[in-house]
């Protein structure tokens, strides 16, 4: 009867030991997800803030390029009007004579 006793008792000492090499595995895979998941959000918030940046970036550009160009298509009117300006000018000088 001893020897049953033993013998359970070895047994189950043995599965316990499985299991707490089992926890620890786990535990230790675990601790490593954990690792990837917080160097994985790092690397998510760095694309995020240098996406932003870029998007910064070229949204400053876009606005001085329609600054410069509508400035430059102004000056060009102005330029014409003032043509035409000089023109009509002329022509009432011509008128006058």
């Amino acid at each position: 009867m001893v020897d049953q006793i033993q013998n359970r008792i070895s047994e189950i000492s043995e599965k316990v030991s499985l299991l707490v090499q089992g926890i620890s595995a786990l535990k230790s895979e675990n601790q490593n997800l954990e690792n990837a998941l917080l160097k994985k959000e790092q690397e998510l918030n760095d694309l995020r803030e240098r996406h932003k940046s870029e998007l910064s970036t070229t949204i400053a550009t876009t606005k001085q390029n329609v600054t410069e160009s509508s400035s430059r298509d102004l000056k060009i009117k102005n330029q014409e009007i003032d043509a035409l300006v000089r023109e009509i000018e002329i022509c009432i000088d011509e008128l006058k004579k």
